[in-house]
């Protein structure tokens, strides 16, 4: 009966809705090593297909670059960027940095709806022992940042 029920239930999972398709504008910022950019393509192929669809935007990079001049003003500039840009629904802004030895993401979506910096800039761990705290706890959290900036951008 135990296989059964495990059957059904991998079947069920199944029938579920597809995890949400964001279009991705990735940055990394001019003191990210390549040990952090390894480590956000690595937890980009591990989020795929379970948490959540990527796919490049067609939204250039270059039209981002302008906001790499403020730190603090980056979220708002971001934002605004992708909506000049002509970003629809679901495009995301991440910018992958290296803070004392941390990865952290900060994702951005356009102006459709309230950045949340407690979900939208995290720290996933430190690049040293990314998955200190666990594997599924890291994934979470990039899910996490990735799938607030998609509602930013107006799901």
């Amino acid at each position: 009966m135990t296989v059964y029920a495990s059957i059904i239930g991998a079947f069920a999972v199944q029938l579920g809705p597809p995890p949400p398709l964001i279009s991705v504008v990735e940055l990394a910022d001019q003191s990210a090593s390549a040990e952090s950019r390894a480590a956000t393509e690595l937890i980009i192929g591990k989020l795929q297909p379970g948490y959540v669809r990527l796919r490049r935007s067609e939204v250039p990079a270059a039209a981002l670059e302008a906001c790499r001049t403020d730190p603090a003003a980056a979220a708002s500039c971001l934002s605004e960027a992708l909506s000049q840009a002509g970003a629809g629904s679901g495009h995301v802004v991440l910018i992958t940095l290296e803070q004392e030895g941390d990865l952290h993401w900060l994702c951005v979506g356009r102006n459709a709806g309230p950045f949340t910096a407690s979900r939208q800039s995290v720290s996933l761990g430190p690049l040293t022992d990314l998955y200190a705290d666990g594997e599924s706890e890291v994934l979470h959290r990039a899910a996490a940042c990735l799938t607030y900036a998609g509602n930013q951008s107006g799901w």
